[in-house]
């Protein structure tokens, strides 16, 4: 029945809310009920005094005592005006005058007789006498001239009674009141509360759709405010990567797509004969060119999910940078001499020593020199450089050429991009080269950098530490 916190919550409250309600207003009536005894009690009292007063004025001339006609006509006037039976005993408990008629024999026990030796005894219970209603009794010890007597009153008190009756009515009605009101306005108030936690948990459902556009607004409550918080920086980290997972199966289908389609044509030309024979050796060239390209993109690939992962470790080493980017250099000189390309700064880079991953520091150099011969204009200049201070390493690559715009160069190191006068004129690349760079030289707290002016040259600057520093556990494997 009760499934829900707030379910839970909303019946305990108002559990604790009745049982409050209904303790104070016990304690209350009893209260009442106590003072309204004990001015009943007072009034009981005042009349005995005055009774008693009287009797003594009755019984002060011990030679003219009064008669039992005169008692009882004294004590009949409180029970015609007051409604009150008095009785008065001697003692040894016998009645000598009571005020009213009846016939049945009334004595006072010797229990109630001492019970009214040193004070006036009182008790306040059911019907006693000639009454049915609840009564009071009340019973004092008097010396009327030399003897002592006793003073009984049977006083109804059926409005002490009402009165607790309808004292309790009436705290039954306000706790009952209180309760539906209290209980309506926890709802509406704990309603209030949990709007911004049902927000929330509208939002996570949202996301566990996929639809991450939802947004929650601050509250003015700082613990909510703060929780808000976070998850809209969740919503936007997950719809970020989201997109980016979306435009990388996007990007990875149409690179791949484009390789598939031109083998797939070229390899259903041979076997229907489209081609003739002394031209399938050239095609299946082209064909092995494009399996090639594809196993880089693969490659490339599988580098950047193990970037992303951490599952990359470096084994460092020390080695010279200069000579690692001459011997990467040499690998492209067919290409730089088709293009008429002339190499300018080797001879004054000096021998900078690096502690790094070499094979892949040969990647870095590999992609940025592939890159920078593939868009060098025909018999331009390709300039290398390699300087160092105290701490850093720094290698520079640039071409002469088109250049990149500010545009460009704000996307170039991210996977799959090419700018669109490259994708008309180069079809060997991937659009990953820059992307892998980039993430090595994270790897390596290093950065790479691009400067560029339209129509003029393009420059990457390579910024690598001279030494790594050691992770805690690597430090302790040394120890």
């Amino acid at each position: 029945m009760l499934k829900s916190i707030y379910s839970r919550i909303f019946f305990l409250c108002t559990i604790i809310l009745l049982f409050a309600c209904a303790l104070t207003g016990l304690i209350i009536v009893l209260y009442a009920n106590h003072l309204h005894e004990d001015e009943a009690y007072q009034s009981i009292d005042s009349t005995a005094r005055i009774i008693v007063m009287r009797m003594k004025e009755l019984y002060s001339d011990p030679d003219d005592p009064p008669d039992e006609n005169e008692l009882r006509a004294e004590l009949e006037t409180y029970t015609l005006n007051e409604n009150i039976d008095c009785y008065l005993f001697d003692a040894d408990g016998s009645c000598t005058v009571r005020s009213d008629y009846s016939a049945q024999p009334i004595t006072l026990s010797a229990a109630m007789r001492d019970a009214a030796s040193s004070k006036p005894y009182y008790r306040m219970g059911g019907s006693s006498g000639n009454f049915s209603e609840p009564t009071a009794t009340y019973i004092e010890r008097c010396d009327l001239g030399s003897a002592p007597y006793y003073l009984m009153m049977i006083v109804p008190v059926y409005y002490v009674s009402e009165f607790s009756a309808k004292l309790l009515v009436v705290l039954i009605i306000a706790v009952l009141v209180t309760g539906i009101v209290g209980a309506v306005l926890f709802y509406l108030n704990t309603t209030q509360l949990l709007k911004p936690v049902l927000n929330i948990t509208r939002a996570a459902e949202a996301y566990a759709k996929g639809d991450f556009s939802a947004r929650l607004k601050e509250t003015g409550d700082s613990e909510l405010d703060y929780l808000a918080t976070t998850m809209n920086r969740m919503a936007d980290f997950i719809d970020k990567n989201e997109r980016s997972r979306k435009r990388f199966v996007s990007d990875i289908s149409h690179e791949l797509k484009t390789p598939m389609t031109t083998i797939g044509g070229f390899v259903d030309n041979i076997l229907d004969g489209t081609i003739p024979p002394e031209q399938e050796r050239h095609y299946l060239k082209i064909v092995s060119s494009e399996v090639q390209r594809m196993s880089r993109m693969v490659h490339s690939m599988l580098n950047i999910s193990r970037f992303e992962e951490g599952t990359m470790a470096l084994k460092l080493e020390r080695f010279d940078l200069t000579h690692l980017l001459i011997k990467t250099l040499l690998l492209f000189e067919k290409k730089v001499d088709a293009k008429g390309v002339s190499v300018e700064g080797l001879e004054a880079c000096p021998r900078t020593v690096a502690e790094a991953d070499k094979d892949l520091m040969q990647q870095v150099f590999y992609n940025l020199t592939e890159n920078a011969i593939k868009f060098v204009n025909k018999g331009g200049t390709l300039f290398l450089a390699v300087d160092s201070d105290d701490k850093q390493a720094h290698v520079h690559l640039r071409n002469s050429g088109e250049g990149l715009t500010e545009d460009e160069i704000s996307h170039v190191f991210e996977r799959f991009y090419k700018t669109d006068e490259s994708r008309g004129r180069d079809t060997t690349g991937v659009g990953l080269g820059l992307s892998i760079v980039s993430r090595i030289m994270v790897l390596h707290g290093g950065t790479v950098t691009v400067k560029s002016v339209k129509g003029e040259y393009t420059e990457f600057i390579v910024s690598l530490p001279l030494t790594q520093e050691k992770k805690p556990e690597e430090q302790k494997e040394t120890v």
